[in-house]
């Protein structure tokens, strides 16, 4: 029988590959996954004695407790202490209540990427190698970053090495699933092979061991010294224990992971942390319990596998079990330990059902969601929040309060439909628990969150609010906003209208910021018309007026882009700059990634208009790198609406990449959504699916204006209207445009594009709908606003599309000129689909210039130089031909253009 290390040589070969690459500056994550016993740890240990001996790379190690007991980034916040390695100044924490989930997720991100720039520099000094081990169990923003690490880790010499217990919760998986997608290295091991158990136990007993076993590795390296299954094993490891031992074990058993003498002498009826001390070493030299740390006071110590914790915990009364929790509890609460809240709550929930338990189990749950939410760890915030409202009896006075905090950590975690129902339940135990004055912080609690299922909820919720007596002026603004904007979303814009204008007057007597902010994002919602343009500019120089006394970066970016919004449209550049330069000014003064994606969804927007596509592509990409790094997929969508404005611009598919097709399929079926899918196609070269297409959106005209997105939607379908040639389609979009025709400038949102003067697309419709001089007019309009406003691509296009008007009317010199013009413009700015269409333009008017002229080449030459006043004789010396000659070629030309004498020819050949 040998006890070297047994079997797995095709992982170790991977681990020694992933090693080197380290040494040589590119890391990675590799995870260790399989089933309970199937030598994981064993695995890692051995990779790390292997490759990691050596005193130029640092180790560290971490450990996932079970129960999820610890503090956020618990795992790796050891790891890096080990290491000596700091992180740079957290962010500071967010009161309650007083975060969204974009800010949310902004900050989450701010706080990965500081865990993350700490590991990176370590690992840049020297290979870093942190192992974390029982990731099964880890915290949700242990597995957020784990996730970040797995796609920065090849920039340095990081290598993470974890271990997942399969099967996995839900949660884990699609955490593992998503670090194999952004690089990560999936190692699954298999049970031991009948050879490999040979060598464990010897070729004798080889067979009836593998039969007995199946293979798994720690019943094999049990067997060499106790037959029979776990429980018969973990007998025969405990036997040479006494009776006082054993307590000491199943006492350990019960409380946890990290055990050491002093602990577990708080905890026992007879405290004694000398005789403690001696059960743990004894524990430990019959393979129970395995040192994990060594310290001053002695040895920190945890089971040698899960599996022999959880046959242990098997054996132990209930009674004595429950004691032992409150006895830690206890222990824990005189610590006052605030990283130890989720530990304490976890005991006393297994301390006992009675009402003190609860309270107890409740109270430090909510202090650990509390140490969660100043980490920005907001999914591990709503689950300890979880937990602080499940202990509570549905008769406790607590539930409401507890039952709303819960929900309003499910919104800061992006989790709103149980935030929705959780606030369903807290307003139903406010009333009944006699605390109506409850109800309208519940009915606050979801702030802009509008989906139909949602602000149906929200509106019932406002309703009985408002309903409440005494309710305080600033409280009852926030409350009709939150209203006016569920209305809207429920297609009920008078309503939405009313107690919105309600809410901000009301929020103008009591001069709360607050309510003031909350009824301007109300009323700007319910702004859908272009005449409510000056609305939105007062609306957004208030809102940032306020949110710079509040410090609120995120409300003063909304405002200034709501004046960016009125800027364009009004086509006043200088007010467009000045709220650009806000936005620059806030986004460098805030640490929210946030406040600099709003920055460059609005410079790309802007870059689009005025040509400068490269940089209109880097800032999309960086933008939409930052959204998914945060977490907010929904803003990933800006993406695909940027790329394809520069697909309709360039005129090139390329923009649109295989991407933008999924993202697309994955958006529910709403009129923006297919009339974008829809332009898309066209875009795309694919017209025929864009006529079928189009098929599905025609009978949304028109547009209902009771949106926000009408306008978009109305410009989506322009091009398509035009492919199909539907005359009544284009005047119902014409007639419903045209209110924007007043207004000089870009017609857009500054977090997706803006489209140019909206006089080109009228005069498109216009066109189709047999109006064709009215189209004229209005393109040369269109033509005039897009240069003031340095709109270069879209002057392009108008010149285009007013090139091929004047062509179809034989105006054929300035139909030339505009094509020229276009071209030379779309040459400059690489718009391959423009420059193409006006070449093929200048070679028609060519071809029909030389079809309708009955001079030839030499007349016509002859002609310009008669046109000139020249004699026959400086024609023919120009020419190098006999003046005879040139007087027989004018003889002909004034023939053919029924001309009388040279003097008319003159005259006329200009004009001509």
């Amino acid at each position: 029988m040998r006890s070297e290390f047994v079997g797995r040589q095709t992982e170790l070969a991977v681990l020694a590959q992933r090693f080197e690459d380290a040494a040589r500056g590119t890391g990675s994550v590799v995870l260790l996954t399989g089933a309970a016993g199937i030598g994981k740890s064993t695995l890692a240990a051995e990779a790390l004695r292997r490759h990691a001996g050596s005193p130029d790379v640092t180790v560290v190690r971490g450990h996932c407790p079970r129960d999820a007991v610890a503090p956020p980034l618990w795992p790796w916040q050891r790891a890096l202490r080990r290491a000596g390695v700091t992180p740079g100044v957290p962010a500071h924490g967010t009161a309650r209540g007083a975060v969204g989930p974009d800010a949310a997720a902004a900050a989450w991100f701010a706080e990965l990427s500081r865990i993350g720039e700490a590991l990176a520099a370590a690992a840049a000094e020297r290979p870093f190698v942190v192992l974390l081990e029982d990731l099964h169990w880890a915290d949700a923003a242990s597995l957020d970053l784990l996730r970040q690490v797995a796609g920065e880790a090849s920039d340095s010499g990081l290598l993470v090495l974890g271990t997942f217990r399969e099967p996995m919760p839900e949660e884990t998986a699609g955490a593992f699933a998503d670090v194999v997608r952004y690089g990560g290295v999936p190692l699954r091991l298999a049970p031991f092979t009948r050879g490999e158990v040979a060598q464990c136990v010897g070729e004798p007993d080889a067979a009836e061991a593998h039969r007995r076993t199946g293979g798994l590795p720690l019943l094999v390296a049990a067997s060499r010294t106790h037959a029979g299954d776990l429980s018969t094993i973990v007998s025969g490891l405990l036997a040479g224990l006494t009776a006082g031992q054993r307590d000491v074990v199943r006492a350990a058993a019960v409380l946890g992971d990290r055990l050491d003498a002093g602990h577990l002498a708080a905890v026992l009826p007879e405290p004694d942390e000398n005789e403690v001390a001696r059960a743990l070493t004894a524990a430990w030299h019959a393979g129970v319990l395995s040192v994990v740390e060594h310290h001053g006071a002695g040895r920190a110590y945890r089971f040698s596998h899960d599996l022999v914790r959880d046959e242990v915990l098997a054996r132990t009364t209930p009674a004595a079990a429950r004691a032992l929790h409150r006895a830690a509890a206890l222990a824990l609460e005189r610590a006052g330990d605030p990283a130890e809240a989720a530990r304490t709550a976890a005991h006393w929930r297994r301390a006992g059902t009675d009402d003190a338990c609860r309270a107890a189990a409740s109270l430090w749950s909510r202090v650990a969601a509390d140490l969660a939410r100043a980490r920005h760890a907001y999914a591990d915030a709503a689950r300890l929040m979880a937990d602080a409202a499940a202990v509570l009896d549905p008769a406790d006075p607590q539930r409401a309060a507890a039952l709303m905090e819960l929900a309003r950590a499910e919104y800061i975690a992006g989790r709103y439909d149980a935030g929705l129902r959780h606030c369903g339940e807290a307003a139903d135990a406010a009333v009944a628990g006699g605390r109506p004055e409850l109800l309208a912080e519940v009915a606050l609690v979801l702030q802009g969150v509008t989906f139909p299922e949602a602000s149906q909820v929200i509106a019932k919720l406002c309703g009985a609010a408002l309903a409440v007596e005494g309710l305080a002026g600033p409280v009852r603004a926030r409350v009709l906003a939150q209203l006016a904007t569920a209305s809207a979303d429920l297609g009920e814009p008078d309503a939405a209208a009313e107690h919105a204008r309600a809410a901000l007057a009301l929020a103008g007597t009591t001069g709360d910021p607050v309510a003031e902010l909350d009824a301007a994002r109300a009323v700007e919602a319910t702004l859908v018309r272009p005449d409510d343009t000056a609305e939105r500019l007062r609306l957004g120089e208030l809102t940032v007026s306020h949110a710079e006394r509040l410090g609120d970066p995120l409300a003063a970016v909304l405002g200034h882009e709501w004046r960016v919004q009125a800027g364009y449209l009004l086509g006043r550049l200088d007010l467009v700059d000045d709220a650009v330069r806000g936005i620059e000014a806030v986004a460098a003064r805030s640490p929210l990634p946030l406040a600099r994606w709003h920055l460059l969804r609005v410079g790309a927007a802007r870059a689009v208009l005025e040509g400068r596509f490269e940089a209109a592509r880097r800032r999309n990409e960086e933008a939409t790198a930052l959204a998914l790094a945060g977490g907010d997929h929904t803003a990933v969508a800006m993406d695909l609406v940027l790329r394809q404005q520069l697909a309709a611009v360039r005129g090139d598919a390329a923009e649109l990449s295989g991407e933008v097709w999924r993202a697309l399929d994955r958006m529910p079926r709403q009129p923006l959504i297919l009339s974008l899918r829809a332009r898309a196609l066209l875009l795309a070269g694919r017209p025929e699916e864009a006529r079928e297409a189009y098929a599905t959106v025609r009978p949304l005209l028109p547009v209902p204006m009771t949106n926000a997105t009408w306008p978009a939607v109305l410009l989506h379908m322009v091009d398509l209207i035009e492919l199909v040639g539907d005359a009544g389609a284009a005047r119902t979009a014409y007639e419903q445009l045209a209110a924007f025709r007043p207004y000089p400038g870009a017609l857009g949102t500054p977090t997706a594009y803006f489209a140019g003067a909206v006089s080109r697309d009228l005069g498109r419709l216009a066109l189709v709908a047999g109006r064709p001089a009215e189209a004229e007019e209005l393109l040369r309009e269109a033509l005039d606003r897009n240069r003031v406003l340095g709109a270069r691509p879209h002057v392009a296009l108008t010149c285009l599309d007013l090139a091929a008007l004047r062509f179809d009317r034989d105006a054929l010199t300035e139909a030339a000129e505009l094509a020229g013009q276009a071209l030379a413009i779309a040459d400059e700015l690489d718009q391959p689909g423009p420059s193409a269409a006006a070449t093929r333009l200048l070679a028609r008017i060519a071809a029909r210039r030389t079809e309708a002229d009955p001079l030839t080449p030499r007349e016509r030459e002859i002609a310009e130089f008669l046109a000139q006043a020249r004699t026959n004789r400086q024609i023919a010396t120009s020419l190098f031909i006999a003046e005879r000659t040139v007087e027989t070629h004018v003889g002909r030309i004034l023939t053919k253009l029924g001309y009388a004498n040279r003097t008319e020819l003159a005259a006329r050949w200009t004009s001509r």
